[in-house]
Protein backbone atom coordinates (compact mmCIF):
# COMPACT_ATOMS: atom_id res chain seq x y z
CA UNK A 1 0.00 0.00 0.00
CA UNK A 2 1.26 3.74 -1.26
CA UNK A 3 1.76 6.14 1.28
CA UNK A 4 -1.07 7.87 0.31
CA UNK A 5 -3.21 5.37 0.79
CA UNK A 6 -2.05 4.67 3.88
CA UNK A 7 -3.02 8.57 4.50
CA UNK A 8 -6.11 8.27 3.41
CA UNK A 9 -7.05 4.75 5.31
CA UNK A 10 -5.66 6.55 8.47
CA UNK A 11 -8.30 9.92 7.67
CA UNK A 12 -10.83 7.76 7.50
CA UNK A 13 -10.29 5.99 10.79
CA UNK A 14 -9.88 9.10 12.40
CA UNK A 15 -6.63 9.38 13.48
CA UNK A 16 -4.74 12.53 14.34
CA UNK A 17 -1.52 11.70 13.18
CA UNK A 18 -2.70 11.09 9.85
CA UNK A 19 -4.88 15.08 9.93
CA UNK A 20 -1.83 15.79 10.79
CA UNK A 21 0.16 14.24 8.10
CA UNK A 22 -2.39 15.45 5.85
CA UNK A 23 -1.94 19.15 6.73
CA UNK A 24 1.89 19.74 7.15
CA UNK A 25 1.69 17.93 3.05
CA UNK A 26 -0.87 20.13 1.78
CA UNK A 27 -1.70 23.22 4.15
CA UNK A 28 0.75 25.56 1.96
CA UNK A 29 -0.41 24.33 -0.92
CA UNK A 30 -4.17 25.42 -0.29
CA UNK A 31 -3.14 28.42 0.58
CA UNK A 32 -0.90 29.13 -2.62
CA UNK A 33 -4.34 27.93 -4.58
CA UNK A 34 -6.96 30.41 -3.05
CA UNK A 35 -5.01 33.34 -2.45
CA UNK A 36 -4.82 34.25 -6.20
CA UNK A 37 -8.95 33.83 -6.00
CA UNK A 38 -9.67 35.82 -2.63
CA UNK A 39 -6.32 37.70 -2.10
CA UNK A 40 -3.93 36.55 0.55
CA UNK A 41 -6.21 38.14 3.92
CA UNK A 42 -8.72 35.32 2.82
CA UNK A 43 -6.86 32.72 1.68
CA UNK A 44 -6.05 30.78 5.11
CA UNK A 45 -10.09 31.31 5.56
CA UNK A 46 -10.28 28.97 2.62
CA UNK A 47 -7.83 26.54 3.80
CA UNK A 48 -9.65 25.82 6.89
CA UNK A 49 -13.02 25.39 5.41
CA UNK A 50 -11.47 23.41 2.76
CA UNK A 51 -9.74 21.21 5.69
CA UNK A 52 -13.27 20.92 7.71
CA UNK A 53 -15.37 19.87 4.55
CA UNK A 54 -12.23 17.22 3.86
CA UNK A 55 -12.38 15.36 7.16
CA UNK A 56 -15.74 15.30 7.02
CA UNK A 57 -15.78 13.48 3.81
CA UNK A 58 -13.35 11.59 3.47
CA UNK A 59 -15.02 9.01 3.56
CA UNK A 60 -17.01 9.15 -0.03
CA UNK A 61 -12.89 9.82 -1.16
CA UNK A 62 -12.80 6.78 -3.91
CA UNK A 63 -8.94 7.32 -4.62
CA UNK A 64 -9.40 7.58 -8.33
CA UNK A 65 -7.57 11.01 -8.04
CA UNK A 66 -5.07 12.23 -5.79
CA UNK A 67 -5.63 13.54 -2.32
CA UNK A 68 -4.45 17.02 -3.46
CA UNK A 69 -6.59 17.08 -6.54
CA UNK A 70 -9.90 16.21 -4.27
CA UNK A 71 -8.46 19.39 -1.87
CA UNK A 72 -8.38 21.63 -4.74
CA UNK A 73 -11.63 21.30 -6.17
CA UNK A 74 -13.12 21.69 -1.98
CA UNK A 75 -10.72 24.42 -1.72
CA UNK A 76 -11.65 26.07 -5.09
CA UNK A 77 -15.61 25.85 -3.95
CA UNK A 78 -15.20 27.25 -0.68
CA UNK A 79 -13.29 30.11 -2.68
CA UNK A 80 -16.44 30.81 -4.20
CA UNK A 81 -18.66 30.38 -1.53
CA UNK A 82 -16.78 32.85 0.52
CA UNK A 83 -16.63 35.23 -2.14
CA UNK A 84 -20.78 35.20 -2.17
CA UNK A 85 -20.94 34.97 1.29
CA UNK A 86 -19.07 38.41 1.95
CA UNK A 87 -20.21 39.58 -1.34
CA UNK A 88 -16.86 40.80 -1.81
CA UNK A 89 -16.04 41.13 -5.87
CA UNK A 90 -12.60 41.02 -7.03
CA UNK A 91 -11.61 43.30 -9.73
CA UNK A 92 -11.49 40.71 -12.70
CA UNK A 93 -10.58 43.57 -15.36
CA UNK A 94 -7.41 42.06 -17.24
CA UNK A 95 -7.76 38.57 -16.27
CA UNK A 96 -7.08 36.31 -19.36
CA UNK A 97 -5.23 39.12 -21.29
CA UNK A 98 -2.60 38.23 -23.27
CA UNK A 99 0.36 40.52 -22.29
CA UNK A 100 2.49 39.17 -24.78
CA UNK A 101 5.96 36.83 -24.92
CA UNK A 102 8.10 37.55 -22.25
CA UNK A 103 10.58 36.02 -24.97
CA UNK A 104 9.63 37.39 -27.60
CA UNK A 105 12.63 39.27 -28.42
CA UNK A 106 14.35 35.92 -28.40
CA UNK A 107 12.94 35.47 -31.80
CA UNK A 108 14.17 36.18 -35.48
CA UNK A 109 11.85 37.40 -37.81
CA UNK A 110 10.99 33.57 -39.01
CA UNK A 111 10.17 32.40 -35.78
CA UNK A 112 13.54 30.78 -35.18
CA UNK A 113 15.44 31.47 -31.64
CA UNK A 114 17.63 34.17 -31.82
CA UNK A 115 19.45 33.30 -29.19
CA UNK A 116 18.72 29.61 -27.75
CA UNK A 117 17.93 28.66 -24.55
CA UNK A 118 20.78 27.64 -22.73
CA UNK A 119 21.59 23.77 -21.76
CA UNK A 120 20.73 23.51 -18.34
CA UNK A 121 23.08 20.94 -16.24
CA UNK A 122 23.87 19.45 -12.98
CA UNK A 123 27.22 18.03 -13.80
CA UNK A 124 28.90 19.51 -11.21
CA UNK A 125 28.99 19.76 -7.25
CA UNK A 126 28.69 23.36 -7.12
CA UNK A 127 26.02 23.19 -9.69
CA UNK A 128 24.27 20.67 -7.57
CA UNK A 129 24.65 23.04 -4.62
CA UNK A 130 22.86 25.74 -6.30
CA UNK A 131 19.48 23.50 -6.60
CA UNK A 132 18.15 25.14 -3.54
CA UNK A 133 18.52 28.87 -4.24
CA UNK A 134 16.95 27.13 -7.87
CA UNK A 135 13.72 25.95 -5.43
CA UNK A 136 13.69 29.17 -3.85
CA UNK A 137 13.69 31.08 -6.78
CA UNK A 138 11.00 29.49 -8.45
CA UNK A 139 8.63 30.14 -5.60
CA UNK A 140 9.74 33.95 -5.46
CA UNK A 141 8.91 34.07 -9.35
CA UNK A 142 5.61 31.77 -9.02
CA UNK A 143 4.50 34.87 -6.66
CA UNK A 144 5.08 37.41 -8.99
CA UNK A 145 3.34 36.29 -11.69
CA UNK A 146 0.46 38.09 -12.53
CA UNK A 147 -2.60 36.72 -10.23
CA UNK A 148 -4.49 35.44 -13.35
CA UNK A 149 -1.27 33.23 -14.43
CA UNK A 150 -0.26 32.39 -10.90
CA UNK A 151 -3.96 31.05 -10.61
CA UNK A 152 -3.81 29.36 -13.62
CA UNK A 153 0.23 27.23 -12.87
CA UNK A 154 -1.59 26.26 -9.43
CA UNK A 155 -4.43 24.83 -10.94
CA UNK A 156 -2.94 23.14 -13.59
CA UNK A 157 0.74 22.13 -12.43
CA UNK A 158 0.14 21.95 -8.81
CA UNK A 159 -3.03 20.60 -8.06
CA UNK A 160 -3.72 18.93 -11.18
CA UNK A 161 -7.11 20.37 -12.57
CA UNK A 162 -8.32 19.97 -16.15
CA UNK A 163 -8.37 22.53 -18.31
CA UNK A 164 -12.35 23.14 -18.22
CA UNK A 165 -12.13 23.32 -14.75
CA UNK A 166 -9.66 25.52 -14.71
CA UNK A 167 -11.76 27.50 -17.34
CA UNK A 168 -14.88 27.29 -15.63
CA UNK A 169 -13.62 28.39 -12.06
CA UNK A 170 -11.80 31.79 -13.42
CA UNK A 171 -14.90 32.51 -15.78
CA UNK A 172 -12.34 32.15 -19.12
CA UNK A 173 -12.31 30.21 -22.31
CA UNK A 174 -9.96 26.99 -22.22
CA UNK A 175 -8.14 28.70 -24.92
CA UNK A 176 -7.42 31.60 -22.65
CA UNK A 177 -6.19 29.12 -19.58
CA UNK A 178 -3.86 27.63 -22.49
CA UNK A 179 -2.70 30.84 -23.28
CA UNK A 180 -2.52 32.07 -19.52
CA UNK A 181 -0.16 28.56 -18.34
CA UNK A 182 1.85 29.47 -21.75
CA UNK A 183 2.82 32.84 -20.96
CA UNK A 184 3.15 31.99 -16.74
CA UNK A 185 5.31 28.68 -18.14
CA UNK A 186 7.49 31.44 -20.61
CA UNK A 187 7.78 33.42 -17.50
CA UNK A 188 9.40 31.27 -15.46
CA UNK A 189 11.56 29.93 -18.34
CA UNK A 190 12.94 33.49 -19.16
CA UNK A 191 13.60 33.91 -14.89
CA UNK A 192 15.72 30.30 -15.34
CA UNK A 193 17.41 31.54 -17.82
CA UNK A 194 18.32 34.33 -16.04
CA UNK A 195 19.26 32.11 -13.24
CA UNK A 196 21.76 30.04 -15.41
CA UNK A 197 23.86 32.80 -17.27
CA UNK A 198 23.59 35.05 -13.91
CA UNK A 199 23.58 32.79 -10.94
CA UNK A 200 21.10 35.43 -9.39
CA UNK A 201 17.57 35.69 -8.68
Amino acid sequence: MDAERQLIEGLRRGESGACEAAIRTHHRFLIAMAAPLVGADLAADVAQETWIRAFAAIGTFEGRSRLRTRLARIALNEARSLLRQRRRERSWEGWGEDSGSPLAGRFDATGEWARPPLPWHHDTPEALLTEAELHACIRKHLHRLPADQQAVVTMRELAGLEFAEIAETLGLTEGNVRVLLHRARQRLQAMLEHFEEEGTC
